[in-house]
């Protein structure tokens, strides 16, 4: 399967032109929508912390603005953003801004229902879905998209089972991410760190549950958990409540959570940790967070499954939660003997094949 990684390349193969106009179309318009319970964001959020999906946004923004697009992102910027001023690009505004533009190319991020709605005001129309879909949509409202960017091929084949007409979308795009904000690999002080850092309903209560027996057989084994708490209502009262707890009384097990931080310490955490210990219990769509610990060189101890092994060639991997326990002492068994150069050709398919600056 041939992959296709950068969104803007979708807009130099596929974009329409009429004869008068550039080479290349001149205005990009994202198309993003309010989150329930997200808190305002625009690129200055990294500094801060901010999830997976709307750090694609930033990304691949400033990646268009810098391959020379003009570029808009309809969201949610913070009340007197720098980046929402005019000459500011890409440009952040609120999502019922408006100006008359027509723009050459729109995106719509996460809203397969919206084509018809988008075409008022652009030419040509994607979508960008960083999710499953299981709702019906009609022939019209999938026919109105000039394209998909597609993270994965497991996510492409997980719409085309609930709505065939995708499949006259057949680009698989991937996500990308910024080698320059990583540091040349060093070796673990601990080889058995491992570090979680995906929303916490998504298999960290699965490592919580095992960590007293793992910290049993392991000692020198500690856990540096990264996201928050904000995990869009996917844990109940109960479960949160169990998940806090633990994590607490892990203390002294070497178990510390650090909840949303910046981009910069986040990376830094990753290039520290010995293993990146996921027991994913979540249909991933592709996983940023995958990009990043291999990246760092956290080798991998994770649940397989949906485009996870397109996004984890490597590190050790298990089918169900039932076998996670065996599989992170199995990675712990072999700790030591894992070197630098392991670590550091993790990296490889992903400066190959997952960068933005690929294209």
């Amino acid at each position: 399967m041939q992959i296709f990684l950068f969104i803007f390349f979708a807009l130099f193969t596929f974009a329409p032109l009429c004869a008068e106009q550039a080479e290349q179309p001149e205005s990009v318009v994202i198309v993003t929508y309010k989150v329930a319970g997200a808190a305002p964001w625009d690129p200055d959020s990294i500094k801060s912390g901010i999830t997976g999906s709307e750090e694609a946004v930033i990304y691949m923004s400033q990646h268009l603005a810098e391959e020379g697009y003009k570029v808009t992102v309809l969201g949610d910027p913070p009340a007197q953003s720098p980046h929402s001023s005019p000459k500011s690009n890409p440009r952040y505004v609120d999502f019922n801004f408006t100006d008359g533009t027509i723009y050459d190319i729109a995106i719509a991020w996460r809203m397969p229902w919206s084509a018809e709605s988008i075409k008022k005001y652009a030419r040509t129309v994607y979508l960008w879905p960083h999710d499953t879909f299981d709702s019906r949509l009609s022939p019209k409202e999938i026919h109105g998209f000039d394209g998909v960017l597609w993270l994965s091929q497991w996510q492409r084949d997980y719409w085309i089972s609930k709505n065939p007409e995708f499949a006259r979308f057949k680009t698989i795009f991937g996500n990308g991410i910024n080698p320059e904000q990583f540091q040349p690999l060093q070796n673990r002080e601990n080889p058995y760190s491992c570090i979680y850092g995906s929303n916490y309903s998504r298999g960290l209560e699965v490592l919580l549950d095992l960590w007293p027996k793992i910290k049993h057989q392991y000692p020198k084994a500690t856990l540096d958990i990264y996201y928050g708490w904000q995990h869009w209502g996917l844990l109940t009262k109960d479960k949160e409540l169990k998940m806090r707890h633990q994590i607490s009384l892990f203390k002294p097990l070497g178990v510390n959570e650090h909840g949303l931080v910046s981009h910069e310490e986040l990376n830094r955490a990753y290039e520290k940790s010995s293993f990146w210990a996921y027991p994913c219990t979540y249909p991933e769509v592709f996983c940023i967070t995958a990009l990043r610990a291999q990246l760092a060189g956290a080798v991998p101890v994770i649940i397989d499954g949906a485009a996870l092994p397109e996004t984890v060639p490597s590190g050790y991997k298990c089918a169900n939660s039932t076998e996670y326990f065996d599989t992170l002492c199995k990675a712990f068994s072999e700790a030591e003997k894992i070197t630098l150069e392991d670590r550091d050709s993790m990296g490889d398919f992903i400066l190959d094949e997952y960068t933005w600056d690929s294209v």
